[in-house]
This record gives C-alpha cells, sequence and structure tokens, in this order.
C-alpha cells in the first residue's frame, strides 16, 4: 500500500471533518440540493463524455494509487543480474525453472527461452509497454475530467442558487436561506471533489505509469542482455547507468539486498 497517498487523503479529510466539526451546526455543510448537482452533474458529465467500461476502468485503476507499490530500480536490478548468473550457470532450459512473478518480466524471458530474435523481443515488448501506458492514460484523463468539471457544477449550483436568491427577496427567509446554501455549498464541494480527490489522484496516477514504465524499460534492457547472453557484470554496469549514483548497484552488494 502507498502510504502517503492513504495519509494524505487521511489527513485532507481529518482536516476539513475538523474545520465542519468546530462550527455551530455541522449538519448545514450536508445539504442535499447542493450534493445533489455537484455529484449528479459530474457522474452525468463523465457518462456523457466516457464510456461507461472506460469509466469503471478508471476507478479500477485508481486503486493502484493506493495499493500499488512497484519494486525499486535498485530491486530490479539485482534480480536482473541474479537471473544472468543463473543462466551462466545453467543455461536458459534451467532459468525455465525460475521464472519471476512479475507477468512482464516473465513473458520476456521465456521468449528469450524459445530463442526469438531480439529485435522480435524488443519490438513485442516495447509494444506492450506503450500498451500500457495509453490504458494508464486514459484513467488519468477521466480523473482530469471530474476536476474540471467538479467547480463547474459547483458554478452551476451556485447561478442556480443565485436565482432562487435574487426570486425569493422580499419572501419567506427560509427560501432566501436555502438559497444562499445551495450557493455557496455547491461551490464549496465542486472544489473539495477537484482538488483533494480527482487532480491529486490523476496525478498519482500519472506518477505511478511513469515509474512502471521505466521499470519496464529496465526490465527490457536486462532480458535483451540475457538474450545475448551478457557477461553478469557487464549486464550490471549497463543496468546502473540508468540509476542515479547513490542507488547503483555492485556484484559484491547482491548478496546482501538479496538477503
Amino acid at each position: 500500500m502507498d502510504r502517503g497517498t492513504l495519509l494524505g487523503l487521511l489527513l485532507g479529510l481529518a482536516l476539513l471533518g475538523l474545520t465542519i466539526g468546530f462550527g455551530p451546526n455541522p449538519k448545514i455543510f450536508f445539504y442535499w440540493p447542493s450534493l445533489l448537482v455537484v455529484f449528479g452533474g459530474i457522474i452525468a458529465s463523465t457518462l456523457i463524455r466516457f464510456p461507461l467500461a472506460h469509466v469503471r476502468s478508471a476507478f479500477a485503476v485508481a486503486s493502484r494509487a493506493f495499493f500499488t507499490h512497484p519494486a525499486s530500480h535498485q530491486a530490479v536490478v539485482v534480480q536482473l543480474v541474479g537471473l544472468s548468473q543463473r543462466t551462466k550457470r545453467e543455461g536458459l532450459k534451467g532459468l525455465e525453472k525460475h521464472l519471476p512473478e512479475d507477468a512482464f518480466l516473465a513473458q520476456g524471458l521465456q521468449m528469450v527461452i524459445d530463442r526469438m530474435d531480439r529485435d522480435h523481443i524488443r519490438e513485442v515488448l516495447t509494444s506492450e509497454i506503450h500498451a500500457t501506458q495509453d490504458r494508464h492514460g486514459m484513467g488519468q484523463e477521466i480523473f482530469r475530467f471530474i476536476a474540471g468539471s467538479a467547480p463547474s457544477f459547483g458554478m452551476v449550483g451556485t447561478l442556480i442558487g443565485m436565482v432562487q436568491l435574487f426570486a425569493s427577496i422580499g419572501k419567506e427567509t427560509d427560501k432566501l436561506a436555502s438559497a444562499m446554501s445551495l450557493s455557496l455549498l455547491s461551490t464549496l464541494w465542486g472544489a473539495i471533489v477537484a482538488y483533494l480527490f480527482a487532480l491529486p489522484i490523476s496525478g498519482k496516477l500519472e506518477f505511478r505509469s511513469k515509474e512502471e514504465a521505466q521499470i519496464r524499460m529496465l526490465m527490457l534492457e536486462g532480458i535483451l542482455g540475457i538474450a545475448v547472453e551478457m557477461n553478469p557484470g557487464q549486464l550490471e554496469e549497463a543496468l546502473n547507468a540508468s540509476l542515479a549514483p547513490r542507488q547503483k548497484i555492485r556484484r559484491r552488494g547482491l548478496g546482501a539486498l538479496n538477503g
């Protein structure tokens, strides 16, 4: 689980809850007409803009922001160099008994075991990385759309409330209060949805997608190195090139890291 994402969300909700709770009447913030226009408008516009299947998929992908924590670059380098060392000892057929759990890495290694052409392996795996990026991009786009539509429907609620307010001038006080509540609370809930949920989730998904693409490109280079039976030391240096100086792995440290 990504503790940072969860902590940020809980902190934001806690701050809102405390601020509302310190007021004289917290119930007034849950005024159903304002909730209806904001959340109903967001749902309606999102379903108009995107196919239903993509919307469902986007919320499934959003769970990655909370529960997915990809392997570090260092751990992947250690794993790939270890697989290269095993290949040197046991050959490609021996490697088949030790395929990793990661589906992308296992697929690439199986292609190596099947002795497919190196260029073909690169083409297939690169296409898969791009296809994954495209799928992730759709989820990000949906949450960016929600972030843009939430304040807009907050403004719609505000305009409706203002119309009702002007129409109620000189009439019952209750109608004036209801119209003002609709105006103010619609703007509030639109801003909360946009800036506490939709925009941060979109940004976190974009970050996770880039992070995953970098990891998979690192795996791809390792797979291609194993395919040409690159010396483990050479493979280590080639993979280290993508790491920051303090993150670089040395074979003398592999045992400690694996342990």
